[in-house]
């Protein structure tokens, strides 16, 4: 290969990898983007394991999977990984409805034991009035 031939190829390239909208135009689609954080916070411990207030903190992705972030054990605590919200819902909070969990997202939706429907998980924010502190 003479180079002539590797600076045409390289030529070639570059053309190839112009990009359209941040990306490639030779990328794949992507996945929808996004996230939803929440916290959960827990009036009663019955097991004596994460104990009582805020436990976790956690993210929905756009994608639907769910990543926690486990409080405790101190200093870092523990990162667990969920397909979905009903998976973490039903695992962690639903078993236990004595425990008085309130999942709250940061757009201002929140769950109950009581309120869970393993069937539709995720709630749609609240409508917000003029006397709401204003959110983070």
């Amino acid at each position: 290969m003479d180079g002539r031939e590797m600076t045409r190829w390289a030529s070639d390239r570059r053309v190839a990898d112009r990009r359209v909208g941040g990306r490639r135009a030779t990328d794949p689609c992507r996945a929808p983007s996004g996230l939803r954080p929440f916290t959960l916070c827990r009036e009663a411990d019955v097991s004596g394991v994460s104990g009582t207030g805020i436990v976790l903190e956690g993210v929905v992705f756009s994608t639907g999977a769910v990543v926690i972030h486990w409080l405790t054990p101190p200093p870092r605590g523990s990162i667990a990984l969920f397909d979905s919200l009903e998976q973490f819902l039903s695992i962690h909070v639903a078993p236990h409805p004595e425990n008085r969990s309130i999942l709250a997202f940061d757009d201002g939706g929140a769950l109950t034991a009581e309120t869970i429907d393993l069937a539709d998980p995720v709630p749609q924010p609240t409508a917000r009035s003029a006397t709401d502190p204003p959110l983070r």
